[in-house]
């Protein structure tokens, strides 16, 4: 488990996973809220393994650290959509 606070105060931690066929993807184990922000997929950029929501990415993260690289960078984007509504890439 890996554990990140923003420049913004917010915690999130981070459950790094390797899959099947060697790639690795970062599961959202715990986040803050997002208040009165849209909560879907689409909006919040996060895809579900079952019940299991988990940072959405289109290309295979080949080692642990790009996982965690790709969760940082999703932490940083999630806390700007929280405070503006608005998914700065």
């Amino acid at each position: 488990m890996a554990t990140l606070t923003t420049s913004r105060d917010r915690t999130y931690e981070f459950d790094i996973k390797r899959l099947s066929d060697g790639s690795y993807r970062p599961y959202i184990a715990r986040q803050p809220g997002y208040g009165s922000r849209d909560t879907g997929c689409h909006a919040t950029h996060r895809l579900y393994d079952g019940s299991k929501p988990y940072v959405c990415w289109t290309s295979k993260l080949r080692t642990e650290r790009e996982a965690m690289e790709v969760a940082k960078g999703w932490a940083v984007r999630t806390d700007v959509y929280i405070d503006t509504g608005v998914w700065r890439r």
